[in-house]
């Protein structure tokens, strides 16, 4: 992974600024207006967008929580896709759990459970703090079956 602040601090800087107040607008539920920032900021990103460390990561996940947010399911996968691809660290469960969640929605309860699974695995119960917590017991329910 190629760091950014180390190749471009300003772009970095730039490209942070612009995700922070999508993530503002995100967290104040305007999230068509986060959506537009984050295009921005995309937009900036240096190719491949997604070998950048952290920041590539971030912003994919912030997109995700964007269409999450907004019951977008299908754009949501796609952005939890990319975090889990763009993701540098075997111990962030996040972008599992939030993979999961979407194809819970979706439907695709056999996906889910296995993103999920992965998840606990390595986080148990503490990986789905600050989550819904019908996630946790849909794989709990699950792992009964598995």
């Amino acid at each position: 992974m190629r760091v950014l602040s180390d190749e471009n601090p300003e772009l970095e800087e730039k490209i942070v600024s612009i995700i922070e107040l999508g993530n503002s607008l995100n967290t104040d539920r305007d999230h068509a207006s986060a959506l537009r920032e984050y295009e921005k900021a995309w937009a900036l990103m240096p190719e491949p967008k997604l070998q950048w460390e952290m920041i590539g990561s971030w912003l994919a996940g912030s997109f995700y929580t964007a269409y999450f947010g907004l019951s977008d399911f299908e754009n949501a996968k796609y952005w939890a896709e990319l975090q889990l691809e763009a993701e540098g660290s075997d111990v962030d469960t996040a972008p599992l759990i939030d993979l999961g969640m979407v194809y819970f929605e979706l439907g695709d309860n056999e996906a889910s459970y296995r993103c999920l699974d992965k998840a606990y695995q390595y986080g148990k119960e503490r990986a789905f703090k600050q989550r819904p917590k019908k996630y946790l017991d849909f794989y709990l329910a699950e792992k009964k079956k598995h």
